[in-house]
């Protein structure tokens, strides 16, 4: 790890757990490309909890309606805390950090929320609109959602690139609930490699070495809207020719049909790089400098309230985080990370069991 800025998480049992050491990648993994793409296709089994987990469609004040699938540990009461998960770009509820997140917590006994974006995954066919940088209201109707079936559970808004923009976006517009969103009040907060500069992060994206990233979340996203124009006809053509950068698909389909003037403006009044400074509830960044594609420099430059703790660390690409010593049996650093977090805030019960085992029980393996 390179630096921790206050780090201080929460006191009591759950601090008789043994510490989880800093990240230090294989020798072999210390570029952040390789470290991305290992990470993305690390063997993984398959996951039970698709099987196991409830859904519930949740309307949304335009009459779209999102997917979010309910995961609840034996014993669950509702005093016992909630996390809500959020995926990132081209991914959906069941995607593999996210499935090995939520294995991981009900493991400590919080139940689990995960979120499908609008149209994403199972939710696919439910919304006519698509979700971007700055969709946090669809959030807003989550927490509120939760609120109202179990009002004395803490609440964790944990999010994955896009999905850690839109937590800490939620966080800066409700945190604490002391403003006028009182049925929309979060515990806390945790971001795993959010792009705060939205900008820098287009701007990074078109470097040279980035291209393959480039084009195919392009492809990914193309694929989506066609996808979604075919399911609802009546949205018209997608206009998406000659679209080939991420850039040119905010420009031409996410800024226009979501109320900004073009990609600049999206970006911009998206963007939380100087937004931080008025998250109101405790919270965790992790971030490594070597992410191909949302650089670490305007980390060192936001302002952020003394509880938002941030993680800097040398290498773990974007979302890798493949440790060269495994801890408690799993390699997956990220997701022990944030459940070690919550485990304190909360004063959990440490679940000494190996990750290995928890995981198979579980269905999710390193």
């Amino acid at each position: 790890m390179l630096f921790t800025t206050n780090p201080g998480t929460g006191v009591g049992g759950a601090d008789a757990a043994p510490a989880l050491p800093p990240f230090d990648p294989p020798a072999w993994l210390r570029s952040g490309h390789v470290q991305t793409i290992a990470g993305r296709y690390w063997p993984l089994q398959r996951s039970s909890l698709a099987a196991a987990a409830r859904p519930h469609e949740i309307v949304l004040p335009d009459g779209d309606r999102l997917m979010v699938l309910e995961s609840t540990p034996p014993g669950w009461q509702g005093t016992r805390p909630t996390a809500m998960l959020v995926h990132g770009l081209a991914g959906c509820a069941e995607a593999p950090y996210v499935v090995r997140m939520a294995a991981r917590l009900l493991e400590l006994g919080i139940r689990v929320m995960r979120v499908n974006l609008r149209g994403s995954g199972r939710g696919f066919g439910l919304a006519r609109g698509i979700y971007h940088a700055g969709r946090s209201d669809d959030l807003h109707e989550v927490v509120a959602w939760l609120r109202r079936r179990e009002p004395d559970s803490p609440v964790a808004a944990v999010g994955f690139s896009l999905g850690a923009n839109l937590v800490l976006k939620l966080a800066v517009e409700c945190g604490g609930g002391r403003g006028p969103l009182t049925d929309v009040r979060i515990d806390c907060v945790l971001a795993a490699n959010p792009p705060i500069d939205l900008a820098a992060c287009a701007r990074r994206m078109q470097q040279p070495e980035n291209r393959l990233y480039d084009w195919n979340f392009v492809r990914w996203l193309r694929g989506m809207v066609v996808r979604l124009h075919d399911r609802f006809p009546d949205l018209g053509p997608p206009g998406l020719e000659g679209v080939r950068s991420l850039y040119a698909f905010d420009d031409r389909y996410t800024a226009r049909r979501n109320g900004f003037a073009s990609a600049d403006d999206y970006y911009e009044r998206c963007s939380l790089v100087s937004a931080l400074g008025a998250i109101d509830v405790p919270g965790l960044i992790v971030h490594a400098i070597d992410d191909p594609f949302i650089p670490h420099e305007p980390f060192l430059h936001a302002r952020r309230p003394a509880g938002l703790a941030l993680e800097l660390v040398r290498h773990g690409g974007h979302l890798g985080y493949l440790s060269r010593r495994p801890w408690q049996g799993d390699r997956r650093w990220l997701e022990a990370r944030l459940s070690d977090w919550l485990r304190r805030r909360w004063d959990l019960a440490p679940n000494l069991a190996s990750g290995r085992r928890a995981g198979r029980q579980s269905g999710v393996t390193s």
